[in-house]
């Protein structure tokens, strides 16, 4: 039986896992824009991302039990200072804004075109299940991540390892000649980086919260650690899955779906549900980011400014899926990498 710390470790290893294992993630678009794009190469890609995750996700953990940080914008402006943080408060905050939105507009989708629910009545149920999660606070949050990530993680291992296998996987299968399809950046560790630096905007809404009220140091590092770790090799499983299925499935919109489905009906089936869970676990960050901002400037019950909120995302999300993730997520990473690289030297002098 594991030990209060233990479980404590693996509490926040597995949130942290789960605010990245988002919609994106789950769904292979952004493994396959930030690293399959760049070929064989874009594998280490992966790498640094995983070592980068598992240092700068104990780091953010760390800032908030130190600097007693309670929300993403009061590390913004500790970490980078008055005018700049202005700048990448509003940017995070459009960021987490539309996020939202288009996480909402995709959960209808999904939960139309493979369930039969009615678009309306989907973009409903998406959005309140958010709300009520939100207004639970750090906790409710936290034990969302707990119930999705594992189902998360056991659902593309079962489909990446199955794909694998059916293909009879071996090393060549990753000599493929690069897809012929726009890069995030020109370079494939310049690619990595900026998908790292958003990503940790995003988690910084809920590991700072979460690492405030954490006084054990080995929790929060270990946790942090594990979190990458686990990050790590989820993607390099995506990635090569991508490969062995070659520049075909570049174009799918939902890549990861699209194995599943072509392996049985129920596997595409409950992978859609899986789908659904990874929608649901990035708009919570997202909101959750939101709501924090616009509590410290409006007076308002967090029921009312959640409601409103959420509301404004359903009108506005219409963007569509891979066109966020090809376009907004890279814009999104160069706007914070400053922020990142603040956090790594944060994380080395200690203080």
């Amino acid at each position: 039986m594991l030990s209060p710390k233990s479980l404590a470790i693996a509490r926040v290893a597995v949130t942290f896992a789960g605010t990245v294992i988002g919609a994106g993630f789950a769904s292979g678009q952004e493994i396959s824009q930030f690293f399959v794009s760049y070929g064989r190469v874009g594998l280490w890609g992966v790498v640094v991302a995983a070592g980068l995750f598992a240092w700068l996700g104990g780091a953010l953990l760390d800032l908030g039990f130190r600097r007693q940080v309670s929300a993403y914008y009061e590390a913004i402006y500790q970490l980078c200072g008055r005018r700049l943080g202005v700048f990448l408060d509003v940017v995070t905050v459009a960021f987490l804004f539309v996020a939202l939105a288009v996480m909402l507009a995709g959960a209808a989708t999904v939960a139309r075109d493979y369930f039969g629910v009615t678009y309306v009545v989907g973009l409903a149920c998406a959005g309140l299940a958010v709300i009520l999660t939100v207004l639970y606070g750090v906790r409710g949050i936290v034990t969302a991540n707990l119930i999705v990530a594992p189902l998360l993680v056991l659902s593309i291992i079962v489909i990446g390892i199955y794909s694998l296998t059916y293909h009879n996987f071996n090393i060549a299968m990753l000599d493929v000649p690069q897809p012929v399809i726009a890069t995030p950046a020109p370079h494939w560790l310049l690619g990595s980086l900026l998908y790292v630096s958003y990503n940790l905007v995003v988690c910084s809404t809920v590991l700072l919260p979460l690492g405030r009220d954490i006084s054990n140091r080995q929790i929060r590092l270990l946790g942090g650690i594990i979190g990458g770790i686990i990050l790590g090799l989820l993607a390099m499983l995506v990635a090569i899955v991508t490969l062995v299925h070659g520049p075909g499935l570049i174009g799918q919109e939902v890549p990861i779906l699209y194995i599943a489905s072509r392996q049985s009906y129920w596997s595409g089936m409950l992978y859609a549900l899986m789908l659904l869970a990874a929608i649901y676990t990035t708009a919570i960050a997202a909101l959750f980011g939101c709501l924090a901002k616009a509590r410290s400037i409006i007076s308002l019950p967090p029921a009312v400014i959640a409601l409103a909120i959420t509301i404004a995302a359903l009108l506005c999300g219409q963007a569509g899926f891979s066109n966020l993730i090809r376009f907004l997520f890279p814009v999104f990473g160069y706007a914070t990498f400053w922020f990142i690289i603040r956090l790594a030297w944060f994380s080395c002098r200690g203080s």
